[in-house]
């Protein structure tokens, strides 16, 4: 009997497993939508965004996630009732209300695909509302900007941005996989709605049982920002940017203009416990430590020359050596992005290239243009003196050292490229004494010392603990070869021999 009872109560068991597995699978039910009519405050063309409404719609509809209600049809399905159709209308729960704030033009503009555009910013306010009451539960303010020929083009980013934030308002957008060959994160959205090179929020969502209401609620916080890479029909691609994050984080819209901090990793105990299959966190590998960019712009002389010894040296010469060493040497301190602006026609000829192509992605222009501007600006100005000598050396008859005289004054600038603001300024003089042998060894040497004390100065000034590190490591490199030296100049102690004692 017992037995009968324990059988009874197992398979009892096993019905109630699967039942409740069968639950958890069950996808969730579609809710009823219906879209009311698009508002516009004082001043904002309405005009520009003709269509919107039935766009829109459409939006949502192809997303098969809402059963979205046209009530424009009312009319038509209350005459087919009439004649003798059945028709059923379904009552929805919600409405979505949606109001155009203002478009603006922000004054930027880029030639794509050999186009000129300008840059739109509009800002539309969304709200939710209950049908029962007519009040609004829930608001949203969006900010979209695109690049646009004219104003009814911004149409279209509009609609898939409010479209998109609807959606994700019961469907948020969430990460379905990850490939960790190529650190790939696949998203659950498609191209109707993400464009390549978006930034969004990875957040981490904690269920909370509200003990009044019975709902549930959620925590969430931001662990993470990615960048979507490549859109398809259905998902998208991404690639973390920094923080961390794993299976079935949300997304959120992301317009902060500075990246989401990398946390400090956390040293991994020797045990740790490793997590469930699909909850493996995924980290950003480590960005770079960002590096100032930084361009030496050609020197400027109100001469055109400057003589050594009677020699005529052009002044351009001497400028442009300085320039070479310069380039030179702030590469060699591994400090700053140095940009060689000698590849002037090379630069344009790529950027023709790409704002030609009919194809080419807006994010190639960016990213040009990010490559190729510059954070600091190095100018100068050169002021020359001839150099005398006083005679000639009787055993080299090379000429010798002239006195301390000052043949250049450099004063140069860095300027912060976008603003022109100056942030550092400095004269290097070059006397003349220092130097020696024919002029043009004496140019040569002369061209290279300047570059040197330029580069310091920049140096100590704009990439200081750089600096800092690199005069302890010379420094050390000097005591060590003082110590070789004097241990090579110790004078070598003689021995005495005794000599050879004879016996007779």
């Amino acid at each position: 009997m017992k037995r009968g009872v324990c059988l009874k109560l197992f398979f009892a068991l096993c019905v109630v497993v699967v039942a409740a597995c069968g639950a958890e699978a069950a996808p969730k039910a579609p809710k009823w939508l219906v879209l009311d009519p698009i508002t516009y405050q004082k001043g904002v063309d309405g005009s520009t965004f003709d269509g919107i409404d039935q766009l829109l719609l459409t939006k949502l509809v192809q997303a098969k996630k809402y059963k979205c209600l046209d009530r424009d049809a009312y009319d038509t399905a209350a005459r087919e009732e009439g004649f003798g159709a059945k028709v059923e209308l379904v009552p929805a729960g919600y409405s979505m209300r949606g109001e155009i704030v203002q478009m603006l033009l922000s004054g930027k503009s880029r030639t794509i695909g050999g186009t000129a555009k300008k840059e739109y910013v509009a800002t539309v306010s969304i709200r939710a509302n209950d049908l029962r009451t007519q009040q609004p539960y829930e608001a949203e303010t969006l900010r979209v900007t695109a690049y646009c020929q004219t104003p009814k083009d911004m149409l279209v980013f509009v609609v898939q941005r409010v479209a998109l934030a609807i959606l994700m308002r019961d469907y948020p957008m969430y990460i379905m996989d990850y490939d960790d060959e190529d650190d790939e994160l696949t998203l659950s959205y498609g191209a109707d709605f993400l464009n390549v090179g978006e930034q969004y929020e990875v957040r981490r969502r904690k269920e909370i049982v509200d003990d009044d209401t019975g709902d549930v609620v959620y925590k969430e916080k931001t662990v993470g920002v990615c960048e979507v890479t490549d859109v398809g029909k259905n998902t998208s691609s991404a690639k973390l940017v920094s923080g961390k994050a794993k299976k079935k984080d949300v997304l959120r819209f992301y317009d902060n203009a500075e990246p989401f901090a990398v946390p400090v990793a956390a040293p991994v105990p020797a045990a740790a416990v490793s997590a469930p299959v699909g909850e493996v966190e995924i980290k950003a590998k480590p960005l770079p430590a960002k590096k100032q960019r930084i361009a030496v712009a050609p020197f400027i002389s109100k001469s055109s020359a400057f003589s050594v010894w009677g020699n005529s040296i052009p002044a351009r010469t001497w400028m442009d050596d300085v320039e070479s060493h310069l380039n030179t040497f702030l590469t060699q301190t591994e400090s700053f992005k140095v940009l060689d602006r000698s590849f002037g026609p090379e630069i344009d000829r790529e950027l023709h290239r790409i704002t030609d192509d009919p194809n080419a992605n807006p994010n190639d222009v960016c990213r040009l243009s990010n490559k190729l501007a510059t954070d600091y600006l190095v100018v100068a100005e050169v002021m020359f003196s001839n150099v005398a000598s006083p005679g000639v050396d009787f055993a080299t008859g090379l000429p010798l050292p002239p006195p301390s005289v000052i043949f250049a004054e450099v004063r140069f600038r860095c300027v912060v490229a976008p603003t022109t603001q100056i942030a550092w300024a400095g004269t290097v003089k070059m006397d003349a004494s220092q130097f020696g042998g024919t002029a043009a060894v004496f140019s040569s040497s002369s061209a290279e010392a300047c570059a040197w004390q330029i580069m310091l100065m920049i140096q100590s000034r704009l990439a200081s603990a750089d600096f800092a590190k690199a005069e302890a490591a010379r420094a050390a490199a000097l005591k060590a070869q003082q110590e070789k030296q004097a241990q090579q100049t110790v004078a070598p102690v003689q021995a005495v021999s005794e000599g050879v004692k004879l016996g007779f």
